[in-house]
């Protein structure tokens, strides 16, 4: 059984009006679903960076998979946090999404000359994982790819992580 857009289940006008949310509760409450999301994932993920030292990934979705993707990496995970969950110091960044602003946190020690892979469930806009991108690589690190399971295509996340390998296991038209 491949990871297919049923697996989702969608739920129309959430978080606002017009937003057709693709939750991925579904696939984790399959066991033999989730374990091939998990192989799959990991699979396109290591043919897309191969070594990376740090997997990064924000909350909440994206620590889902992100550190299974790193235990597979054999790399370390770096939480990206919404502002008030890290103990000081923190770097962030604020940045748009299709329905609202947020704000991301990490701490910044030591990536300098990392290869880091960002993770997240979901590539829509892509306002999330280019904010990500924005922090790692400030902190002297080099985002060497970026993988989702899921991604919208029409809109048009891609663009905004231009120059970023990118890799997704199902798409929405």
């Amino acid at each position: 059984m491949s990871l297919r857009p049923e697996h989702f289940r969608t739920v129309p006008d959430w978080p606002k009006d017009g937003i057709q949310f693709h939750d991925i509760s579904p696939i984790l409450r399959d066991p033999q679903l989730l374990a091939e999301t998990t192989s799959d994932l990991i699979a396109v993920t290591q043919e897309l960076v191969g070594e990376v030292d740090y997997v990064a990934a924000p909350e909440a979705r994206g620590f889902l998979f992100g550190p299974a993707l790193a235990v597979a990496l054999g790399a370390g995970f770096i939480p990206a946090r919404k502002p008030d969950k890290l103990p000081p110091q923190t770097v962030s960044v604020a940045y748009e999404l299709e329905y609202g602003s947020e704000h991301l946190h990490v701490h910044d020690h030591e990536l300098e000359a990392t290869r880091i892979l960002v993770h997240d469930d979901l590539l829509a806009t892509g306002g999330t994982a280019r904010a990500l991108i924005s922090l790692m690589e400030g902190a002297g690190a080099t985002v060497v790819g970026a993988s989702f399971v899921s991604e919208i295509s029409f809109l048009e996340g891609r663009s905004s992580l231009a120059g970023i390998p990118v890799a997704t296991l199902v798409q929405f038209d």
